[in-house]
Protein backbone atom coordinates (compact mmCIF):
# COMPACT_ATOMS: atom_id res chain seq x y z
CA UNK A 1 0.00 0.00 0.00
CA UNK A 2 1.49 3.24 -0.91
CA UNK A 3 2.12 6.20 1.11
CA UNK A 4 -0.41 8.33 -0.26
CA UNK A 5 -3.03 5.71 0.01
CA UNK A 6 -1.97 5.16 3.80
CA UNK A 7 -2.40 8.84 4.46
CA UNK A 8 -5.85 9.29 3.15
CA UNK A 9 -7.34 6.08 4.54
CA UNK A 10 -5.89 7.65 7.90
CA UNK A 11 -7.76 10.62 7.45
CA UNK A 12 -10.90 8.89 6.56
CA UNK A 13 -11.01 7.29 9.49
CA UNK A 14 -10.04 10.48 12.05
CA UNK A 15 -12.99 12.30 9.33
CA UNK A 16 -15.47 9.28 10.49
CA UNK A 17 -14.60 9.79 13.87
CA UNK A 18 -14.52 13.71 14.08
CA UNK A 19 -10.94 14.05 14.79
CA UNK A 20 -7.97 15.64 13.35
CA UNK A 21 -4.68 13.35 12.50
CA UNK A 22 -2.29 15.87 13.71
CA UNK A 23 -2.91 15.17 17.34
CA UNK A 24 -0.82 11.73 16.46
CA UNK A 25 2.03 14.24 16.68
CA UNK A 26 1.36 15.21 20.03
CA UNK A 27 2.77 11.30 21.14
CA UNK A 28 5.47 10.97 18.41
CA UNK A 29 3.04 8.09 17.60
CA UNK A 30 3.98 5.76 14.38
CA UNK A 31 0.87 4.20 13.18
CA UNK A 32 1.07 0.51 11.97
CA UNK A 33 -2.90 0.08 12.25
CA UNK A 34 -5.95 2.11 13.07
CA UNK A 35 -9.65 1.10 14.02
CA UNK A 36 -12.42 3.25 15.84
CA UNK A 37 -14.07 0.25 18.70
CA UNK A 38 -16.21 1.39 21.36
CA UNK A 39 -15.78 5.31 20.83
CA UNK A 40 -12.01 5.14 21.08
CA UNK A 41 -9.47 4.60 18.15
CA UNK A 42 -7.15 1.42 18.66
CA UNK A 43 -3.91 2.42 17.52
CA UNK A 44 -1.03 -0.55 16.67
CA UNK A 45 2.21 1.14 17.80
CA UNK A 46 5.36 -0.23 17.77
CA UNK A 47 5.40 0.13 21.58
CA UNK A 48 1.88 -1.95 21.32
CA UNK A 49 -1.63 -0.82 21.39
CA UNK A 50 -3.00 2.69 22.53
CA UNK A 51 -6.37 3.52 22.51
CA UNK A 52 -6.86 7.75 21.74
CA UNK A 53 -9.94 9.39 22.87
CA UNK A 54 -11.79 12.17 21.74
CA UNK A 55 -14.23 14.17 24.22
CA UNK A 56 -16.26 16.92 23.99
CA UNK A 57 -16.16 18.51 27.69
CA UNK A 58 -14.29 21.26 29.55
CA UNK A 59 -10.57 21.23 29.82
CA UNK A 60 -11.51 20.95 33.97
CA UNK A 61 -13.56 17.94 33.68
CA UNK A 62 -10.87 15.76 31.46
CA UNK A 63 -8.22 17.38 34.17
CA UNK A 64 -10.87 15.82 37.18
CA UNK A 65 -10.94 12.23 35.09
CA UNK A 66 -7.13 11.78 34.63
CA UNK A 67 -6.38 12.70 38.37
CA UNK A 68 -9.31 10.25 39.53
CA UNK A 69 -7.20 7.72 37.63
CA UNK A 70 -4.08 8.54 38.90
CA UNK A 71 -5.21 8.84 42.30
CA UNK A 72 -6.99 4.83 41.98
CA UNK A 73 -3.51 3.56 40.06
CA UNK A 74 -1.70 5.35 43.07
CA UNK A 75 -3.55 3.34 46.11
CA UNK A 76 -3.02 -0.06 44.36
CA UNK A 77 -6.25 -0.14 42.32
CA UNK A 78 -4.86 -2.35 39.57
CA UNK A 79 -5.73 -2.58 35.82
CA UNK A 80 -7.13 1.22 35.29
CA UNK A 81 -6.10 2.48 31.86
CA UNK A 82 -3.95 5.70 33.26
CA UNK A 83 -3.05 8.60 30.77
CA UNK A 84 0.29 8.59 28.59
CA UNK A 85 2.01 12.12 28.71
CA UNK A 86 2.50 13.69 25.75
CA UNK A 87 6.21 14.36 24.07
CA UNK A 88 5.54 17.83 25.84
CA UNK A 89 4.45 16.15 29.13
CA UNK A 90 0.67 17.16 29.43
CA UNK A 91 -1.99 14.44 30.32
CA UNK A 92 -3.79 15.48 27.04
CA UNK A 93 -4.30 17.93 24.08
CA UNK A 94 -6.82 20.49 24.03
CA UNK A 95 -7.61 20.52 19.83
CA UNK A 96 -10.00 23.06 17.79
CA UNK A 97 -11.97 19.44 17.36
CA UNK A 98 -12.25 18.69 20.88
CA UNK A 99 -9.94 17.26 23.66
CA UNK A 100 -7.74 14.34 23.29
CA UNK A 101 -6.52 11.89 25.61
CA UNK A 102 -3.75 8.95 25.07
CA UNK A 103 -4.03 5.30 27.34
CA UNK A 104 -2.83 2.25 26.76
CA UNK A 105 -5.12 -0.66 25.36
CA UNK A 106 -6.60 -2.89 27.38
CA UNK A 107 -7.21 -6.09 25.85
CA UNK A 108 -10.08 -8.50 26.10
CA UNK A 109 -13.37 -8.87 26.04
CA UNK A 110 -16.82 -7.48 27.84
CA UNK A 111 -17.46 -9.72 30.54
CA UNK A 112 -20.61 -11.45 30.78
CA UNK A 113 -22.63 -10.74 33.20
CA UNK A 114 -25.02 -13.22 32.20
CA UNK A 115 -23.40 -15.36 34.45
CA UNK A 116 -23.50 -15.43 38.55
CA UNK A 117 -19.73 -15.94 38.61
CA UNK A 118 -18.49 -12.67 36.76
CA UNK A 119 -21.50 -10.43 38.58
CA UNK A 120 -19.66 -11.67 41.59
CA UNK A 121 -16.58 -10.34 40.63
CA UNK A 122 -17.79 -7.10 39.05
CA UNK A 123 -19.22 -6.38 42.86
CA UNK A 124 -15.78 -7.17 44.16
CA UNK A 125 -14.17 -5.29 41.91
CA UNK A 126 -16.49 -2.53 42.61
CA UNK A 127 -15.59 -2.54 46.83
CA UNK A 128 -12.30 -2.21 45.55
CA UNK A 129 -12.46 0.33 43.71
CA UNK A 130 -14.88 2.50 46.60
CA UNK A 131 -11.85 1.64 48.71
CA UNK A 132 -9.08 3.05 46.55
CA UNK A 133 -11.15 5.90 46.07
CA UNK A 134 -11.25 7.63 49.29
CA UNK A 135 -10.23 10.14 50.00
CA UNK A 136 -9.76 12.01 46.72
CA UNK A 137 -9.02 15.47 46.73
CA UNK A 138 -9.11 16.44 42.70
CA UNK A 139 -11.04 19.90 43.40
CA UNK A 140 -10.46 22.74 42.56
CA UNK A 141 -11.97 22.10 38.82
CA UNK A 142 -16.00 22.76 39.80
CA UNK A 143 -18.77 20.65 40.82
CA UNK A 144 -18.02 16.84 40.34
CA UNK A 145 -20.48 15.64 43.07
CA UNK A 146 -23.41 13.30 41.81
CA UNK A 147 -24.66 11.51 44.52
CA UNK A 148 -28.30 13.04 45.20
CA UNK A 149 -29.91 10.26 43.09
CA UNK A 150 -33.04 11.93 44.39
CA UNK A 151 -33.44 14.88 42.17
CA UNK A 152 -33.63 12.67 38.90
CA UNK A 153 -36.30 11.13 40.68
CA UNK A 154 -37.86 14.18 41.08
CA UNK A 155 -37.14 14.90 37.37
CA UNK A 156 -38.74 11.62 36.46
CA UNK A 157 -42.30 12.86 38.57
CA UNK A 158 -42.55 15.71 36.40
CA UNK A 159 -41.62 13.97 32.97
CA UNK A 160 -44.50 11.53 33.73
CA UNK A 161 -46.88 14.44 34.38
CA UNK A 162 -45.74 15.69 31.16
CA UNK A 163 -46.31 12.41 29.31
CA UNK A 164 -50.11 11.94 30.73
CA UNK A 165 -50.87 15.31 29.37
CA UNK A 166 -49.77 14.33 25.82
CA UNK A 167 -52.00 11.17 25.45
CA UNK A 168 -54.95 13.57 26.54
CA UNK A 169 -54.40 15.50 23.47
CA UNK A 170 -54.17 11.83 21.15
CA UNK A 171 -57.47 11.11 19.57
CA UNK A 172 -56.22 7.22 18.94
CA UNK A 173 -54.65 5.44 22.15
CA UNK A 174 -52.25 2.33 20.45
CA UNK A 175 -51.53 -0.35 22.78
CA UNK A 176 -48.12 0.97 24.23
CA UNK A 177 -50.51 4.48 25.50
CA UNK A 178 -53.52 2.01 26.49
CA UNK A 179 -50.54 -0.13 28.69
CA UNK A 180 -49.15 2.80 30.15
CA UNK A 181 -52.76 4.15 30.93
CA UNK A 182 -53.26 0.91 32.40
CA UNK A 183 -50.44 0.67 34.72
CA UNK A 184 -49.90 4.31 35.32
CA UNK A 185 -51.50 4.28 39.05
CA UNK A 186 -49.30 1.36 40.11
CA UNK A 187 -46.47 3.34 38.77
CA UNK A 188 -47.11 6.19 40.60
CA UNK A 189 -47.63 4.23 43.77
CA UNK A 190 -44.16 2.97 43.07
CA UNK A 191 -42.47 6.20 42.72
CA UNK A 192 -44.12 7.55 45.70
CA UNK A 193 -43.29 4.90 48.30
CA UNK A 194 -39.56 4.97 47.04
CA UNK A 195 -39.27 8.74 47.50
CA UNK A 196 -41.27 8.20 51.21
CA UNK A 197 -38.91 5.51 52.16
CA UNK A 198 -35.87 7.44 51.00
CA UNK A 199 -36.89 10.43 52.82
CA UNK A 200 -37.55 8.53 56.00
CA UNK A 201 -33.58 6.64 55.61
CA UNK A 202 -30.19 8.40 56.75
CA UNK A 203 -30.04 10.04 53.01
CA UNK A 204 -28.61 13.33 54.76
CA UNK A 205 -25.61 11.49 56.50
CA UNK A 206 -25.08 9.88 53.44
CA UNK A 207 -24.80 12.48 51.59
CA UNK A 208 -22.69 14.23 54.21
CA UNK A 209 -20.76 11.18 54.39
CA UNK A 210 -19.69 11.89 50.35
CA UNK A 211 -19.21 15.35 50.99
CA UNK A 212 -16.38 14.87 53.62
CA UNK A 213 -14.95 11.47 52.03
CA UNK A 214 -15.28 12.51 48.87
CA UNK A 215 -14.78 9.00 47.05
CA UNK A 216 -14.50 8.36 43.69
CA UNK A 217 -17.62 6.66 41.82
CA UNK A 218 -17.44 5.16 38.70
CA UNK A 219 -20.85 6.39 37.16
CA UNK A 220 -21.04 4.02 34.38
CA UNK A 221 -19.63 0.69 35.58
CA UNK A 222 -21.89 -1.82 33.20
CA UNK A 223 -20.91 -4.71 31.03
CA UNK A 224 -19.11 -2.05 28.63
CA UNK A 225 -16.90 -0.96 31.28
CA UNK A 226 -15.53 -4.40 32.32
CA UNK A 227 -12.80 -5.26 30.32
CA UNK A 228 -12.09 -9.73 30.88
CA UNK A 229 -8.55 -10.62 30.02
CA UNK A 230 -7.71 -14.59 30.45
CA UNK A 231 -8.51 -14.46 34.09
CA UNK A 232 -7.82 -10.75 35.03
CA UNK A 233 -11.01 -7.84 35.19
CA UNK A 234 -10.17 -4.32 34.06
CA UNK A 235 -12.42 -1.23 34.26
CA UNK A 236 -12.09 1.22 31.67
CA UNK A 237 -14.11 4.55 30.73
CA UNK A 238 -13.53 6.69 33.78
CA UNK A 239 -15.67 9.73 31.89
CA UNK A 240 -18.37 9.55 33.97
CA UNK A 241 -16.45 8.94 37.20
CA UNK A 242 -17.91 11.41 40.29
CA UNK A 243 -17.29 11.94 43.93
CA UNK A 244 -19.83 10.47 45.46
CA UNK A 245 -21.54 7.49 47.35
CA UNK A 246 -20.87 3.91 47.06
CA UNK A 247 -24.63 3.42 47.30
CA UNK A 248 -24.74 4.83 43.88
CA UNK A 249 -22.38 2.33 42.00
CA UNK A 250 -23.52 -0.25 44.10
CA UNK A 251 -27.71 0.37 43.40
CA UNK A 252 -26.91 0.66 39.88
CA UNK A 253 -24.87 -2.34 39.50
CA UNK A 254 -28.45 -3.94 41.23
CA UNK A 255 -30.54 -2.21 38.94
CA UNK A 256 -28.98 -2.99 35.95
CA UNK A 257 -27.90 -6.96 36.50
CA UNK A 258 -30.45 -8.27 39.04
CA UNK A 259 -33.13 -8.51 36.39
CA UNK A 260 -31.08 -10.92 34.62
CA UNK A 261 -31.26 -13.29 37.29
CA UNK A 262 -35.57 -12.07 37.87
CA UNK A 263 -34.39 -10.67 41.22
CA UNK A 264 -33.25 -14.09 42.95
CA UNK A 265 -32.54 -13.28 46.42
CA UNK A 266 -29.47 -16.10 46.51
CA UNK A 267 -28.06 -14.09 43.97
CA UNK A 268 -28.64 -10.23 45.26
CA UNK A 269 -27.26 -11.36 49.12
CA UNK A 270 -24.46 -13.06 47.58
CA UNK A 271 -23.50 -10.22 45.21
CA UNK A 272 -24.07 -7.74 48.47
CA UNK A 273 -22.01 -10.16 50.96
CA UNK A 274 -19.11 -10.37 48.53
CA UNK A 275 -19.12 -6.65 48.11
CA UNK A 276 -18.48 -6.46 52.12
CA UNK A 277 -16.10 -9.07 51.67
CA UNK A 278 -14.21 -6.28 50.97
CA UNK A 279 -15.59 -3.30 51.99
CA UNK A 280 -18.19 -3.33 54.78
CA UNK A 281 -21.82 -1.97 54.38
CA UNK A 282 -22.81 0.47 57.36
CA UNK A 283 -26.50 0.03 58.45
CA UNK A 284 -27.63 3.81 57.49
CA UNK A 285 -25.84 2.40 54.00
CA UNK A 286 -27.63 -0.77 53.60
CA UNK A 287 -31.26 1.45 54.71
CA UNK A 288 -30.37 3.75 51.46
CA UNK A 289 -29.78 1.45 49.43
CA UNK A 290 -33.01 -0.61 50.20
CA UNK A 291 -34.69 2.73 49.29
CA UNK A 292 -32.80 3.29 46.53
CA UNK A 293 -33.69 -0.34 44.69
CA UNK A 294 -37.29 0.77 45.59
CA UNK A 295 -37.50 3.53 42.90
CA UNK A 296 -38.69 1.83 39.26
CA UNK A 297 -35.86 3.26 37.63
CA UNK A 298 -35.61 0.26 34.48
CA UNK A 299 -39.57 0.98 34.27
CA UNK A 300 -39.12 3.90 33.98
CA UNK A 301 -36.79 4.38 31.28
CA UNK A 302 -38.81 2.53 28.94
CA UNK A 303 -41.39 4.79 29.54
CA UNK A 304 -39.33 7.55 28.71
CA UNK A 305 -37.90 6.26 25.58
CA UNK A 306 -41.00 5.96 24.19
CA UNK A 307 -42.64 9.36 24.87
CA UNK A 308 -39.33 11.07 23.98
CA UNK A 309 -38.62 8.97 20.65
CA UNK A 310 -34.50 7.67 21.80
CA UNK A 311 -35.80 4.28 20.66
CA UNK A 312 -36.04 2.80 17.76
CA UNK A 313 -38.87 0.51 18.69
CA UNK A 314 -42.57 -0.02 17.53
CA UNK A 315 -45.18 0.20 19.58
CA UNK A 316 -45.75 -3.48 19.96
CA UNK A 317 -41.81 -3.64 21.26
CA UNK A 318 -42.78 -0.89 24.20
CA UNK A 319 -45.41 -2.19 25.16
CA UNK A 320 -44.41 -5.70 25.78
CA UNK A 321 -40.96 -4.57 26.96
CA UNK A 322 -42.99 -2.06 29.45
CA UNK A 323 -45.21 -5.30 30.67
CA UNK A 324 -41.80 -7.02 30.70
CA UNK A 325 -40.43 -4.71 33.47
CA UNK A 326 -43.67 -4.06 35.25
CA UNK A 327 -43.06 -7.83 35.51
CA UNK A 328 -39.47 -7.70 37.02
CA UNK A 329 -40.95 -4.94 39.39
CA UNK A 330 -42.61 -7.47 41.50
CA UNK A 331 -39.52 -9.61 42.00
CA UNK A 332 -37.74 -5.87 42.45
CA UNK A 333 -40.18 -5.72 45.17
CA UNK A 334 -39.73 -9.10 46.45
CA UNK A 335 -36.07 -9.05 47.16
CA UNK A 336 -36.32 -5.43 48.71
CA UNK A 337 -38.97 -7.27 50.71
CA UNK A 338 -36.17 -10.08 51.62
CA UNK A 339 -33.87 -7.28 52.18
CA UNK A 340 -35.23 -5.54 54.56
CA UNK A 341 -35.97 -8.71 56.28
CA UNK A 342 -32.84 -10.52 56.40
CA UNK A 343 -31.21 -6.50 58.26
CA UNK A 344 -33.67 -5.79 59.91
CA UNK A 345 -34.48 -2.35 58.38
CA UNK A 346 -36.71 0.35 59.01
CA UNK A 347 -38.87 0.75 56.08
CA UNK A 348 -42.09 0.04 54.89
CA UNK A 349 -41.14 -2.83 52.17
CA UNK A 350 -42.85 -2.20 48.90
CA UNK A 351 -45.72 -3.86 47.21
CA UNK A 352 -47.36 -2.33 44.61
CA UNK A 353 -46.16 -3.97 41.30
CA UNK A 354 -48.81 -5.38 39.10
CA UNK A 355 -48.52 -9.38 38.73
CA UNK A 356 -48.41 -10.08 35.17
CA UNK A 357 -48.03 -13.67 33.53
CA UNK A 358 -48.20 -15.12 30.10
CA UNK A 359 -44.49 -12.91 29.56
CA UNK A 360 -41.53 -14.63 27.07
CA UNK A 361 -38.51 -14.92 28.61
CA UNK A 362 -36.66 -11.41 29.71
CA UNK A 363 -33.46 -11.41 27.29
CA UNK A 364 -33.17 -8.64 25.70
CA UNK A 365 -31.65 -6.45 28.60
CA UNK A 366 -28.73 -5.23 26.68
CA UNK A 367 -30.65 -3.17 24.34
CA UNK A 368 -31.79 -0.87 26.96
CA UNK A 369 -28.29 -0.27 28.62
CA UNK A 370 -26.46 2.84 28.46
CA UNK A 371 -23.34 3.02 28.00
CA UNK A 372 -20.78 5.92 25.81
CA UNK A 373 -19.14 3.00 24.06
CA UNK A 374 -20.32 0.44 21.67
CA UNK A 375 -19.70 -3.76 21.84
CA UNK A 376 -16.69 -4.76 22.29
CA UNK A 377 -14.65 -7.64 20.36
CA UNK A 378 -11.81 -7.60 19.88
CA UNK A 379 -11.38 -11.02 18.10
CA UNK A 380 -8.62 -12.26 20.42
CA UNK A 381 -10.38 -15.65 21.49
CA UNK A 382 -11.87 -18.27 19.00
CA UNK A 383 -14.88 -19.53 19.47
CA UNK A 384 -14.73 -23.48 18.92
CA UNK A 385 -14.50 -26.32 21.12
CA UNK A 386 -16.29 -27.05 24.15
CA UNK A 387 -16.90 -24.94 27.50
CA UNK A 388 -13.38 -24.42 29.99
CA UNK A 389 -14.75 -25.89 33.08
CA UNK A 390 -15.49 -23.60 35.95
CA UNK A 391 -15.76 -24.12 39.78
CA UNK A 392 -17.29 -22.00 42.20
CA UNK A 393 -18.61 -18.10 42.60
CA UNK A 394 -15.87 -15.50 42.35
CA UNK A 395 -14.44 -16.24 38.63
CA UNK A 396 -14.04 -14.51 35.61
CA UNK A 397 -15.38 -15.98 32.38
CA UNK A 398 -14.83 -14.70 29.10
CA UNK A 399 -18.37 -14.80 26.96
CA UNK A 400 -17.37 -17.81 24.76
CA UNK A 401 -14.83 -19.56 26.85
CA UNK A 402 -12.49 -22.32 24.82
CA UNK A 403 -9.99 -24.95 26.27
CA UNK A 404 -7.35 -23.11 24.21
CA UNK A 405 -7.98 -19.18 23.10
CA UNK A 406 -5.94 -18.08 19.72
CA UNK A 407 -4.28 -15.04 19.93
CA UNK A 408 -5.33 -13.98 15.77
CA UNK A 409 -2.52 -12.32 14.14
CA UNK A 410 -3.02 -8.64 13.56
CA UNK A 411 -4.22 -8.42 9.80
CA UNK A 412 -6.46 -11.18 11.16
CA UNK A 413 -7.92 -9.23 14.13
CA UNK A 414 -8.61 -6.11 12.00
CA UNK A 415 -10.12 -7.87 9.53
CA UNK A 416 -8.00 -7.72 6.81
CA UNK A 417 -7.17 -10.31 3.76
CA UNK A 418 -4.22 -11.80 3.81
CA UNK A 419 -2.75 -11.08 0.73
CA UNK A 420 -0.21 -14.00 0.89
CA UNK A 421 -1.95 -17.17 0.04
CA UNK A 422 1.25 -19.32 0.04
CA UNK A 423 0.64 -20.24 4.00
CA UNK A 424 3.63 -17.29 4.10
CA UNK A 425 1.59 -15.27 6.84
CA UNK A 426 2.21 -15.22 10.52
CA UNK A 427 0.80 -18.02 12.30
CA UNK A 428 -1.72 -18.08 15.23
CA UNK A 429 -0.09 -17.89 18.91
CA UNK A 430 -1.73 -20.51 20.72
CA UNK A 431 -1.76 -21.24 24.21
CA UNK A 432 -3.48 -23.24 27.03
CA UNK A 433 -5.71 -21.77 29.56
CA UNK A 434 -5.27 -21.76 33.15
CA UNK A 435 -8.07 -23.16 35.19
CA UNK A 436 -9.97 -21.17 37.00
CA UNK A 437 -8.72 -20.61 39.94
CA UNK A 438 -11.27 -21.76 43.00
CA UNK A 439 -12.87 -19.10 44.90
CA UNK A 440 -15.13 -19.75 47.89
CA UNK A 441 -18.59 -17.64 47.94
CA UNK A 442 -18.72 -15.61 50.96
CA UNK A 443 -21.35 -17.11 53.48
CA UNK A 444 -24.59 -14.93 54.21
CA UNK A 445 -24.12 -13.51 57.36
CA UNK A 446 -24.35 -12.42 60.39
CA UNK A 447 -24.26 -8.95 59.28
CA UNK A 448 -22.11 -6.98 61.45
CA UNK A 449 -21.78 -3.78 59.96
CA UNK A 450 -19.13 -0.98 60.24
CA UNK A 451 -19.62 1.06 63.69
Amino acid sequence: MGKKKEEKELQEIFDSFGADPEVLREWDLAVEKIKAVRGVLRIKTPAGYRALKKVSVTESRVRFVQQAVDHLAGKGFPGVPRFIRTKYGDPYVVHATGIYYLTDWMPGKEADLKKAKNVFLAAETLAKLHNAGAGFEGGGFGQETREDFSAQWGRYQAKLSSYDASLEDRREQNVMDESYRTHRSELNKMIHHAAEQLGNSPYGQILEWARENKTICHGSFSRQNLIVDKERLAVVDFDHCHYGHPVHDLGALLTRYMPRYDWDASIGFSILDVYRAVREITAEEMTVLAAYLSFPQRTLEVVEAYFERTRDWDTGRFANRFRKQLALDEGREMFVQDLIARYGLNLSAPSFAPHLEGLEEYDDLESMESSSVETRDDGWETREGSAVEVSENVSVQVEEETPDVSLVSHGDEYGEELEDEAGQSEPNVRFALPRVKQRKPQKPGPWRPRP
